[in-house]
């Protein structure tokens, strides 16, 4: 037997070494976690890579170039089908660690109309693991979006932290994510682009939502409330067991007695309608013109999504007019409405509520007033 040289012992180990071994990676196996922290995880640009589709007849799924770039244009009415939507691995389906990214990243995507404007993206966007678990966010668009709707002008953008995410032992495996599912409700047609996972922190989600605020439309810090057409903007008008709530040459007048309920009334000054009152809660107030010997009373203030804040009129100075006739101003910054999550662009209503003992008085006037 021929003994192997030293220098061709030498050589082949040195030829060895330059060969570098990749894992190969399978589709639904969970192979060895990859080392993303040179690479972005991307789930589309420019291309599908492994996306796969699940559309039926209820949508249509197609690459264009929008802005001399490959977009996702994607057409749908979810009616007829019980589940459309796609998915995709931005990791090749090797099982991927985001357990790092967490609270300092989100699931990010562009998205512009195709034909008109939309106020909403309703997607159902889930995260999967190789064990079997997952957890799925709706792309709310008043907690996600970074404009106030979706135009055929420019693009509007999605960021969803992934600290929205269920990571429990209940919910989704961050060191083990499979791939990310895209679910499709209601119905739309827009363009789609950049769907990644992009730096995004606690601080980056605040501003957002804070760029946005700015951008909605601001109510007027004066408002006539009454006089006004008073059968229509008020409830509870006439004569019951608690109370009379009645008008006279222009003036309401009531009067209540000890009820637990019904010795209130509301009214709306918008045809019922939502109140704007975004932007003017800081600097304007309630200014009641009414009798100088009113009795106590309280006063709710209500928005649509059923949020209500109250205050009770003893609380506040009465500015007395003359003998007869007195002005109540209270801010409505004491109703703390941004405090208690109150939707300033959706009021519906003041509620006047009779206190306990009953009483009675005449208003003359009631406006919003810019202090």
């Amino acid at each position: 037997m021929k003994a192997i040289s030293h220098k061709v012992l030498f050589l082949l180990l040195l030829l060895t070494a330059c060969v570098e071994f990749k894992p190969i990676a399978i589709y639904d196996v969970e192979p060895t976690t990859i080392d993303y922290s040179q690479n972005e995880r991307i789930f589309f640009d420019e291309s599908m890579g492994m996306m796969w589709l699940n559309l039926k007849e209820c949508g249509q799924f197609n690459i264009v170039k929008e802005e001399e770039n490959n977009v996702i244009m994607l057409d749908w009415n979810k009616l007829d089908c019980d589940w459309i939507g796609f998915g995709n691995s931005w990791s090749n389906f090797v099982a991927d660690d985001i357990s790092e990214n967490i609270n300092n990243s989100a699931i990010s995507f562009k998205v512009k109309a195709v034909e008109a404007e939309q106020k909403s993206i309703p997607f159902v966007i889930g995260l999967e693991d190789y064990s079997g678990g997952n957890d799925y966010v709706f792309s709310d668009f008043k907690s996600f979006a970074n404009q106030l709707s979706i135009t055929t002008d420019k693009w509007t953008t999605i960021n969803i932290p992934l600290s929205k995410y269920n990571f429990t032992y209940q919910g989704v495996d961050p060191t083990s994510i499979k791939q990310m599912i895209i679910q499709l409700e209601g119905a739309g047609k827009v363009y789609i682009d950049d769907i990644k996972i992009v730096p995004f922190t606690k601080n980056d989600y605040q501003q957002m939502l804070a760029d946005v605020e700015l951008m909605k439309p601001k109510g007027n810090p004066n408002q006539l409330i009454y006089p006004n057409n008073f059968e229509e903007i008020a409830w509870n008008i006439g004569l019951n067991d608690c109370h009379e709530l009645v008008e006279k040459n222009q003036r309401i007048h009531w009067k209540w007695n000890p009820c637990t309920f019904y010795n209130r009334w509301g009214f709306n000054w918008n045809d019922w309608y939502a109140i704007n009152l975004r932007g003017v809660v800081n600097q304007s107030a309630l200014h009641i013109k009414l009798s100088s010997d009113f009795s106590p009373f309280n006063i709710i203030l209500e928005d649509y999504s059923g949020k209500s804040s109250e205050l009770t009129s003893k609380n506040y100075t009465v500015f007395h007019q003359n003998d007869s006739v007195s002005i109540l101003n209270i801010p409505l910054q004491d109703f703390g409405l941004s405090q208690k999550g109150f939707e300033l662009d959706r009021i519906k209503q003041f509620q006047f509520v009779g206190q306990q003992n009953g009483g009675e008085m005449i208003i003359y006037e009631m406006k919003l007033v810019k202090q």
